[in-house]
């Protein structure tokens, strides 16, 4: 299925600190002032700065689909790890045909992808848009045992202002997948889902605010203004049949995009920060009919 683009979204988003945060970074900087535990950091065209790793904000999301989709059904999720038997990769590993890795692997991993399959949702890292600000928090580690510092005590580097930019972008989606990923940013701005270290410390809770959603879908059968089309419409029956895919699979009844341009092959649709309440609105709700869940 990757070798055609039937469809993509790219949705442009800014990300800011609700609580402090702290992604942790894997290395030492060269500034022997910051704490030991430092926040992960780059050099862009301003020199050193704070950024938080794309794969950091996939990782949060792959974590929540999974919960949600054991939720609704116990087999919609894999097992995490690839030493393990439930796991789609290893499960998959003598299989050839990518149509079968693809019906056959579990709803996280037809997003997120396995070793045996690429995913369709990628995220950009994450970069200041603005000037950030960090502090030092200090903290020791108790034992169970004596009650007594058994570690520390430590510092570490926490941000706690400031504007970051990113985007994450969807290819060759089913509706369904545009539908979890919605559930998660909107975990996300309730204070559900956080981010980075030290979550049960009151840490990492974020606001993000989608800016701008780029849709993009192949002119094959004439989607209409308003609709959103999963991979299920474009393709013929026998590969609906052979990838596991829905007939109808599509979002209808969404607001008309800000602007339409023609691209040759595909018609991109871009919709504004107003419209993204009601896209979320309607793919949220058509999860329970998409993924079989019943009352």
């Amino acid at each position: 299925m990757h070798k055609r683009l039937w469809n993509s979204l790219k949705l442009e988003f800014t990300l800011e600190p609700v609580s402090p945060i702290l992604i942790k970074s894997g290395g030492i900087s060269l500034n022997p002032a910051l704490p030991d535990m430092q926040f992960v950091r780059t050099f862009a065209a301003g020199g050193e700065t704070v950024f938080i790793p794309g794969s950091s904000l996939k990782g949060v999301f792959r974590s929540f689909t999974e919960k949600v989709l054991r939720t609704a059904k116990s087999d919609l999720a894999c097992e995490p790890f690839p030493s393990e038997e439930g796991y789609c990769g290893r499960k998959l590993e003598r299989e050839e045909d990518t149509a079968k890795i693809y019906k056959n692997s579990c709803r996280a991993c037809k997003i997120y992808g396995n070793t045996r399959l690429r995913g369709r949702l990628s995220f950009t890292d994450i970069y200041p848009n603005g000037p950030t600000k960090t502090e030092t928090r200090y903290g020791v580690a108790i034992s169970r045992l004596s009650h007594a510092v058994a570690v520390g005590p430590f510092d570490m580097e926490v941000l706690v202002s400031g504007q970051f930019q990113g985007a994450l972008v969807l290819e060759n989606f089913e509706v369904w997948q545009l539908g979890l990923i919605a559930l998660t940013l909107q975990a996300i701005n309730e204070g559900i889902l956080k981010i980075g270290f030290g979550k049960n410390r009151g840490l990492g809770q974020v606001r993000m605010r989608v800016q701008q959603v780029i849709i993009a879908q192949a002119k094959k059968n004439g989607v209409a203004a308003g609709e959103i089309w999963g991979t299920g419409m474009f393709v013929g029956e026998r590969e609906r049949q052979d990838y596991g895919l829905r007939e109808n699979d599509r979002l209808a009844n969404l607001p008309q995009p800000a602007r339409t341009a023609d691209l040759g092959v595909l018609v991109q649709h871009t919709y504004s920060a107003e419209h993204w309440p009601r896209i979320e609105e309607t793919s949220i709700a058509s999860l329970g009919n998409l993924l079989e869940v019943r009352s």
